[in-house]
């Protein structure tokens, strides 16, 4: 089975990053706003509508 890791930005804007296992994507943490995600999955050529499960790791309040 292969594997892909996707950074999708890091840093003090927000942190995301999406696994990909056979045909199962999971997203770990997504520290940017709906519209900022969409575009930087789909520059990363990811559908972020095929996710099975968002993985948070910490919040900020």
């Amino acid at each position: 089975m292969a594997f892909r890791f996707a950074s999708l930005g890091s840093g003090s804007r927000g942190n995301a990053t999406v696994i990909e296992a056979g045909t199962t994507r999971v997203l770990v943490d997504c520290g940017f706003a709906a519209r900022e995600f969409v575009s930087r999955c789909h520059r990363l050529d990811f559908d972020p509508t095929g996710l099975a499960a968002i993985l948070v790791t910490h919040e900020h309040g």
